[in-house]
């Protein structure tokens, strides 16, 4: 699966574990420091997600948080390209654009009147129980 390639509803946890893993590969091969921001950072991604009770809704979550529109992944790409080269920064990328991918399929569906509706019934319900 090339990087152009990627089907977005085959995106999942462990892609995203995979990337992240590659990223703290790339930057240890790159001699980061372990106690380095960098590596404890995505070290703390990796062990967050394997942690997750639902990783894939977990995984979509984080898309939506750190990728609410395309300005914030251009920020994104934009700040990784000036900071980082090789390897790394196209790990970098591809993460990003995997969490940007999931973020815009997950815009695409929205929860209906009658769906949100029952929600809010059963939130209230758990708060009077």
């Amino acid at each position: 699966m090339t990087e152009q390639n990627i089907n977005i509803n085959s995106i999942m946890a462990k892609d995203i574990e995979k990337a992240l893993l590659g990223i703290l590969n790339s930057a240890i091969r790159r001699k980061f420091k372990t106690d380095s921001k960098f590596v404890k950072d995505h070290l703390s991604y990796v062990t967050r997600l394997q942690s997750a009770k639902e990783p894939e809704k977990y995984i979509r979550y984080k898309a939506r948080q750190l990728m609410p529109d395309e300005a914030s992944y251009n920020r994104r790409i934009e700040y990784i390209h000036d900071h980082y080269s090789g390897e790394l920064c196209e790990r970098l990328e591809k993460l990003h654009k995997l969490y940007y991918e999931l973020a815009q399929e997950e815009e695409k569906y929205e929860i209906s009147e009658i769906d949100a509706s029952e929600i809010v019934k059963g939130l209230l319900k758990l708060s009077i129980e």
